[in-house]
Parts: structure tokens; C-alpha cells; sequence
């Protein structure tokens, strides 16, 4: 705890990033409905955003807690998450980490918004290693393959594309310099994207 808060002043005394301790509006502008959103059925809170730069790419860093009610008290579970601009929009996917869809809960509330829009579950794509949810089958089918699942699998990592953007996450309250470790994954993710990807539908 005393390193993230060490993290953060770092962040927030460098002009390079902007800082806001609470960012409520930020938070409105996401899909409530999908990953990690979903995580807080009783309720969410965005804690210490920070929006600059990664290697000329838009970047936003935060952590949001989650409420889940429990038999004797509510729960408020944190997670990290590094928000990145996609060049355009692409069909919604979520692919997440088996272990990191093994804890908290996290199995139990949806992957994507299916009260917007069709959402499956894709047990056959891909190993053991990922859980695929996608509106297009054709479209996670296409960007699926063993390195990406294996980067995902070593750092527990979770994303979604939701429109233009995509939102990388992980359980628990990384320090910041962690966070960007995760944003230059998803980045490295998005690069890897075959080029099919930025004309879909063909």
C-alpha cells in the first residue's frame, strides 16, 4: 500500500501526466455491462486517474473498486486497469485470463453487455489459458493465437474492446510504474493485431 502511494506522487508531481483523484465523469463514459465494470454490481469508484503518453499512444491509468454485496457486509474488490485508443472501432471482445477469471467472483458477472448487443461465450477458441467472450466469433477467432493467450496467462491480464478503445485490467492495486508495464502489454497486444483486423468487416 505505501508503494502505490509512493507510485502515485510520483505520477502525480511529473507534468508529463494530469491527475485527478476522482474522476466521475471518466467513469460514466464506460460500459457498465462488461469487464471490469461488471465486477461491481453494488456499485464502482474510480480512484487516482492519471492520462498521458506511452510511446506516442493516448494512455489513461486507474484503479476502481468494486462493490459486491455479501451475506454479512459489502465487498469492495480493486482493480487495475490501463485504458488505450484503438484506431477505430472494432466488434466487442473480452478475452481474459483463466486465473485471473478464477478469482473474485469475477466468473460470475458477464464479460460484455449482452442487454446491448449479441454476446457469446467461446469454450473452443483458443486453450485453457483464456476465457473468449465476443458479439463476432469470426472477429476474436481472427485475432486469437497461443503468444497472446501465453502474455495474458503470465501477467493475469484481462481486456475488452469496447468501440474504440481498449481496456486492459488486472485484480488488485498495482503502483503505477506496474500499470504501465500492463498498458505497454495490451499496446504490444494491439500491434500484434493482423492487419485484417483494422479493415473488419472485409
Amino acid at each position: 500500500m505505501f508503494e502505490v502511494r509512493k507510485s502515485i506522487k510520483r505520477f502525480r508531481d511529473d507534468p508529463a501526466w494530469k491527475y485527478r483523484k476522482h474522476a466521475r465523469d471518466y467513469l460514466a463514459t464506460f460500459d457498465r455491462g462488461g469487464y471490469p465494470f461488471s465486477l461491481g454490481p453494488d456499485g464502482l469508484a474510480l480512484r487516482d486517474l492519471l492520462q498521458g503518453s506511452l510511446h506516442g499512444r493516448e494512455v489513461s491509468l486507474f484503479h476502481l473498486l468494486a462493490w459486491q454485496r455479501g451475506a454479512k457486509a459489502n465487498v469492495a474488490w480493486t482493480y487495475s486497469v490501463a485504458v488505450l485508443p484503438l484506431p477505430r472501432a472494432l466488434p466487442a471482445t473480452s478475452l481474459t485470463s483463466r486465473r485471473l477469471a478464477a478469482s473474485h467472483r469475477v466468473e460470475n458477472r458477464p464479460a460484455l453487455n449482452r442487454a446491448t448487443g449479441r454476446a457469446k461465450d467461446l469454450p473452443d477458441l483458443g486453450t485453457h489459458l483464456v476465457r473468449y467472450c465476443a458479439s463476432d466469433p469470426d472477429f476474436a477467432a481472427l485475432i486469437s493465437t497461443y503468444a497472446m493467450e501465453r502474455r495474458m496467462h503470465d501477467v493475469r491480464l484481462g481486456w475488452r474492446i469496447e468501440g474504440n478503445r481498449m481496456i486492459g485490467w488486472t485484480h488488485g492495486r498495482e503502483t503505477y510504474e506496474d500499470l504501465l508495464s500492463l498498458a505497454e502489454t495490451v499496446a504490444a497486444i494491439i500491434d500484434d493485431f493482423p492487419e485484417r483486423v483494422w479493415r473488419w468487416p472485409e
